[in-house]
């Protein structure tokens, strides 16, 4: 029996850690939950990326990435331009639902709030990355010239 899922709320681990239970809801179905056996789960998501793949392009994630990031609406049928995008605020926060992220959520409480959820090695990357490039843009001459604005949320 197929069931139609139109919109996705939640996931979590079982207790047991045996099982990734993702919570939904459809329009004749109503609330739902879908268990996903553990050493199934790459399985199962590799059958949505290639499934979505049908549908649209989408990135891989690497292994680290906890999400999939969604293409950007105006970088066209192009897999190497990326739009960029400068957040008004963004807040850094690690996951209070026990599942070992750290969260970046940019334009943190406004309309356009995008979020990622990052492995801890994944984040101590990003961390390091940003900071490295940070340094080294403020040791160039370039630096002296611009100017920096930033409204931050850091948690």
């Amino acid at each position: 029996m197929a069931i139609r899922i139109g919109e996705v709320k939640s996931s979590r681990l079982s207790d047991d850690k045996k099982e990734v239970i993702v919570g939904g809801s459809g329009k004749y179905i109503g609330d739902v939950e879908l268990k996903i056996a553990r050493e199934c789960l790459d399985d199962f998501i590799d059958a949505l990326v290639s499934a979505r793949g049908t549908i649209g392009s989408v990135a891989v994630p690497s292994a680290d990435s906890a999400v999939v990031p969604k293409r950007n609406a105006r970088s066209g049928s192009n897999p190497n331009e990326v739009r960029f995008e400068i957040p008004k605020t963004f807040a850094v926060t690690a996951d209070t639902e026990g599942r070992g992220l750290v969260l970046l959520i940019l334009n943190h409480r406004l309309e356009n709030q995008e979020g990622y959820a990052l492995s801890p090695d994944a984040a101590r990357q990003v961390a390091a990355g940003l900071t490295k490039s940070a340094d080294a843009l403020l040791a160039s001459p370039a630096a002296a010239n611009s100017t920096s604005e930033s409204n931050t949320d850091v948690r």
